[in-house]
């Protein structure tokens, strides 16, 4: 079953074609990475997958069927596919509790809000946060908690498919460790379909199970992750893998 299906995308500013003829099929209920230098056109399009960049030309269908438009249309998507982006905290209010966020999270859903904290505290326990996270705001939290209320606010959703942008960036490395041991348990548990957007190509080897590698907004590899680490095809991304010490080219 195909998840997320990407045909022909292009997004153009100006002169720039960010995201250019990009066609992708990630399989659901899989992790898949998207590999990339800063510049390449990987975050447009992530942003286009959620919704918050308007494709050129190109679509994008979830489950085989194309997003609704309007504003009814991006609620709906925004039960499908969920993100957890490279800031955490600066995409978190600083004037309300985690708590209050999460409300609106319930308040989105149309649902009574004792059912939100509910599920909140349960998701809390369920992801190593302590209940009184609820009471904290964003700058009270370290970079590992911040990413964790990131991944339950996005779980309250309910989500179909979870975006990480980044998702280790700015964190010790035994906690990088932690949370993509997390992100991985959470997408078998609940038939989630992970897609772990990054320039840290030891990151997606360690979790993805297809990848795929993008250079000026164009694809230019993608396949099984083993593959595409060990037996490259394409001249950028044995230099791209080259270029990083800890990944050695079979």
């Amino acid at each position: 079953m195909t998840a997320v299906a990407i045909d022909n995308a292009v997004v153009v500013f100006g002169h720039n074609r960010a995201v250019d003829g990009v066609s992708l099929a990630i399989a659901g209920n899989r992790c898949f990475g998207l590999v990339g230098e800063s510049g390449s056109g990987k975050t447009t399009l992530m942003r286009a997958i959620l919704g918050l960049q308007r494709l050129t030309s190109g679509s994008i269908s979830f489950f085989g069927a194309p997003p609704e438009t309007g504003s009814g249309g991006i609620r709906r998507r925004s039960r499908i596919v969920q993100a957890i982006f490279q800031d955490p905290a600066a995409s978190l209010s600083p004037r309300r509790s985690i708590g209050k966020l999460m409300d609106e999270v319930g308040e989105v859903m149309g649902e009574a809000r004792e059912e939100t904290r509910g599920r909140m505290r349960e998701l809390f326990q369920r992801i190593g946060l302590n209940a009184a996270t609820a009471d904290k705001y964003p700058y009270q939290l370290s970079g590992g908690q911040a990413r964790r209320v990131a991944v339950a606010r996005a779980l309250l959703m309910r989500p179909k498919v979870l975006i990480a942008d980044e998702p280790t960036a700015g964190l010790d490395v035994s906690v990088q460790g932690d949370l993509l041991n997390l992100l991985q348990e959470l997408r078998r548990d609940r038939d989630l379909t992970l897609v772990v957007v990054s320039h840290n190509l030891a990151v997606v080897r360690l979790i993805a199970d297809d990848a795929a590698v993008m250079y000026k907004g164009k694809l230019i590899e993608q396949g099984p992750a083993a593959s595409l680490f060990n037996t490259p095809q394409a001249d950028y991304t044995r230099k791209l893998l080259s270029s990083w010490p800890k990944l050695h080219v079979a």
